[in-house]
């Protein structure tokens, strides 16, 4: 049974979702190679390709368990890099060398396991999302998503900025019991909250919430699932695990990545999204990071960022992957 006659389970505040049939197909590519596929822009079809992936530079070694980074949309070379379980709910912003520019700690939110982070519009103007839903044993009945406002722009990176706390927090249950997931973005043009799951089920799984639900309610929201994604997965290849996800600035591409693979969809949407379109993809062994975790586009989306935990004795890396005509 494909994905688009499967029966999603019914749940208050949970989308409906039709399944229109436009398909999209690429081959994948070898190690240093990129796959290409066709884009729509203003109409006219534009060749993708991504180029290999390099290292930019070390990171911190505050964040030697780097897990999520966002590009800040106020200064081109600024990101907002976070650990995740077992550390202070910290954003560390660093530019595109890794260098460290500053420090705000995140107060009022809960930080049992933050996995990602997201930038998007919101009712202030520009927010990030900070996604606490890693849950390695799938035992937790609810994870948390906090809206944040920017924090300051970093003067001094010996001086920590002002506190940030949550505008908005989010509480999201899965259809179906608790499962692991550490790959996060926001849709602010379609109203969509997306979490790609990490794949310990044997499959990696697209699932949403409404926006506009999620700030009007008090109490849980249940994520719908969308389907799950033609991504390989193999629970005892570690490397093909998902770690992390983004929309680009235009909306109009979803890059998902494993420990070694980045993976491009296109995106109108998850009620247009067919999920079995192939993606583009492209290895990401060439930036020979230590244990790749974070994804962020930059502010024209031809080139993603990365953010890599350490394993000694290697420090946290950012690495970098252009990816445009």
């Amino acid at each position: 049974m494909n994905e688009r006659s499967r029966e999603r389970p019914l749940a208050r505040h949970v989308i409906d979702h039709r399944w229109p049939g436009p398909w999209f197909a690429c081959a994948l590519v070898a190690l240093t190679a990129c796959s290409s596929g066709v884009a729509e822009s203003n109409g006219d079809p534009v060749v993708m390709k991504c180029r290999s992936a390099v290292a930019a530079g070390t990171l911190p070694l505050e964040v030697s368990e780097a897990s999520g980074i966002a590009r800040d949309p106020r200064r081109t070379d600024l990101f907002w890099v976070h650990n995740d379980s077992g550390n202070d709910p910290i954003l560390y912003g660093v530019d595109s060398t890794g260098a460290l520019a500053g420090t705000t700690l995140i107060t009022g939110a809960t930080s049992r396991d933050p996995e990602d982070i997201a930038l998007a519009r919101c009712p202030e103007g520009w927010c990030l999302y900070f996604g606490d839903m890693g849950d390695n044993g799938a035992i937790h009945r609810a994870i948390e998503v906090h809206r944040l406002p920017l924090p300051p722009i970093p003067s001094d990176a010996a001086v920590p900025s002002e506190p940030v706390s949550p505008l908005m927090s989010y509480t999201l249950v899965y259809p179906g019991g608790p499962r692991d997931a550490e790959g996060l973005f926001v849709d602010w043009e379609r109203g969509e909250l997306g979490i790609v799951t990490k794949g310990r089920e044997g499959r990696i799984d697209l699932y949403v919430a409404d926006l506009g639900t999620l700030e009007s309610v008090d109490g849980p929201v249940v994520l719908a699932r969308v389907g799950r994604l033609p991504i390989p997965i193999d629970p005892a290849i570690s490397s093909q695990f998902v770690t992390a996800a983004d929309l680009s600035p235009s909306g109009s591409r979803l890059a998902v990545r494993s420990y070694s693979t980045l993976y491009l969809f296109e995106w109108e949407g998850s009620a247009s999204f067919d999920t079995l379109a192939v993606p583009e993809s492209t290895s990401l062994l060439t930036a020979l990071e230590p244990q790749g975790e974070g994804l962020a586009f930059t502010a024209d989306g031809s080139r993603l960022y990365m953010a890599s935990e350490g394993v000694d004795p290697r420090p946290p890396q950012l690495s970098r992957i252009d990816c445009g005509p």
